[in-house]
């Protein structure tokens, strides 16, 4: 035996255990560096969003700061320069209601009925639920002499807001102001529906109270109850007025006299009662009245004189 094998002889019967040979843990693997610098894409994509942010609030901005000029130049009377401000506001923030209704009221006042219905149905179409953008659409119809559609836009007025007296007034003005047109446009059929129908708004509000129960009443606190207004009257008297009513509407145009804020209105309406009596002193007095309140109602009332009544 060689030497060799005899020392591995040796070391194998030593008694000790003999030991496997330890392989070597692979290194760790790297990990790729992520890349500090942010994509392209997402640069663009976060320039983009803070442009539209700004670009909003600069158009907001100058809405509003033309809506303000707009404001200051209608209270100084400078409608022209009102006017061109509001329709700037409007082409910087289209989707604000309150825009559309100012330049509406200035389009009414200026005599443009088409324009002025036209802002009125923007302003309805972005506050559906609003009682007073129809009632505003009430308004500019009858101004552009569609006064059947007047009456739908009221009617729908007090639906949205069945409990504030505003819109019960508003009907009564409207159908009022309907039956007149169609009265000077000739359909006499026509204006009596929406005449009569001006009749019937004090018995709607009568029936809406009594339709609350006794705790509702009780828990009515935050407007006078709905009841038969000046407002209210004065819409039934022109009504009356026009369909021939004299003695009921005299007492209905009495009743309006109680506003002061109505006082103007209801003196030409009682004048054209007075006249259509016979009473031309008395029915000059109230135009004089009326006419120092507002200096066109004189003449109104020669416009309202040539208005055909139906009789029965």
């Amino acid at each position: 035996m060689s030497k060799k094998s005899k020392r591995k002889k040796e070391l194998k019967n030593d008694g000790l255990p003999v030991r496997q040979p330890v392989s070597p843990e692979p290194p760790p693997r790297k990990r790729p560096e992520r890349n500090s610098q942010p994509r392209p894409a997402v640069l663009v994509a976060t320039s983009i969003a803070s442009a539209i942010v700004f670009l909003f609030a600069f158009f907001l901005a100058s809405a509003d700061s033309y809506a303000r000029q707009a404001a200051g130049n209608l209270q100084q009377g400078n409608v022209e320069q009102g006017l061109a401000a509001m329709q700037k506001a409007v082409a910087f923030n289209p989707l604000n209601a309150d825009y559309h209704t100012v330049l509406m009221r200035i389009y009414l006042s200026t005599g443009k009925p088409g324009q002025a219905l036209e802002e009125a149905r923007r302003a309805a179409a972005l506050s559906r639920y609003s009682a007073a953008r129809q009632a505003d659409l009430a308004r500019a119809s009858v101004a552009a002499g569609k006064y059947a559609d007047a009456v739908v836009y009221a009617r729908r007025a007090v639906e949205l807001a069945p409990y504030q007296i505003a819109w019960y007034e508003a009907l009564a003005a409207t159908c009022s102001a309907a039956g007149r047109g169609e009265l000077q446009a000739g359909d006499r059929d026509a204006a009596r529906q929406h005449l009569e129908e001006a009749l019937k708004v004090p018995e709607m509000i009568q029936a809406r109270v009594a339709g609350l129960g006794e705790e509702e009443k009780k828990l009515w606190r935050d407007a006078p109850m709905l009841a038969v207004t000046p407002g209210v009257y004065l819409g039934v008297g022109e009504a009356q007025c026009l369909l021939g009513q004299l003695p009921g509407a005299e007492k209905s145009l009495e009743a309006a006299l109680q506003d002061n804020q109505l006082k103007g209105e209801a003196s030409l309406w009682l004048a054209l009662v007075k006249d259509k009596e016979g009473k031309t002193q008395e029915a000059q007095k109230l135009v004089k009245e009326a006419g120092q309140i507002n200096k066109s109602f004189e003449a109104a009332f020669q416009q309202l004189k040539a208005v055909p009544t139906l009789q029965g």
